[in-house]
């Protein structure tokens, strides 16, 4: 039984360290596409909702998302990435894909209450909790927009990140 809890706590520990490790890869990754750091940490309060900001993991539930964003279809994501060669179970990867997603204008469509550009969500200097809501509804657009946890959690990104 004790071996039992020392594996999952164990594995917990190992998630833990994977979120900070890919949020501060995610990070980097869109800062150097210019992306300011307010928007890349409303992602990223996002992210930590869908994912756990875990690459590699399908919805829970069954629900048919994957990755960071939990893209669903999973297909969208998987389809994409074997056109281009890539390993799509990977954060490059699934950064790779929202980049190319703004480049292409998909996937982010402006709100009556948001009506930012996924380009101009890219540039926003707004505080990380408002371009989470942004974020949200205009990227993730579930049934329930109403979570205010990932407000919070963006803004903690962007003070771990950004030194807000």
């Amino acid at each position: 039984m004790l071996s039992k809890i020392l594996i999952l706590v164990l594995i917990a520990f190992a998630a833990s360290e994977d979120m900070n490790e890919n949020a501060h890869y995610i990070y980097n990754f869109f800062r150097a596409r210019g992306w300011t750091s307010q928007s890349i940490c409303g992602m990223l309060g996002n992210m930590q909702g869908e994912s756990g900001i875990i690459a590699d993991i399908d919805e829970a539930g069954g629900g048919g998302g994957y990755g960071l964003v939990q893209w669903t279809p999973k297909s969208n994501l998987v389809n994409w990435a074997n056109a281009y060669g890539l390993d799509y179970h990977t954060v490059d990867t699934q950064c790779q894909r929202i980049q190319w997603e703004l480049e292409n204008h998909e996937q982010y469509y402006a709100t009556h209450d948001f009506p930012l550009s996924f380009y101009e969500f890219t540039q926003s200097t707004s505080d990380a909790s408002y371009l989470a809501q942004a974020f949200i509804r205009n990227y993730e657009r579930p049934a329930d927009p109403d979570q205010p946890n990932r407000w919070a959690w963006a803004t903690n990104w962007y003070n771990i990140l950004a030194g807000g």
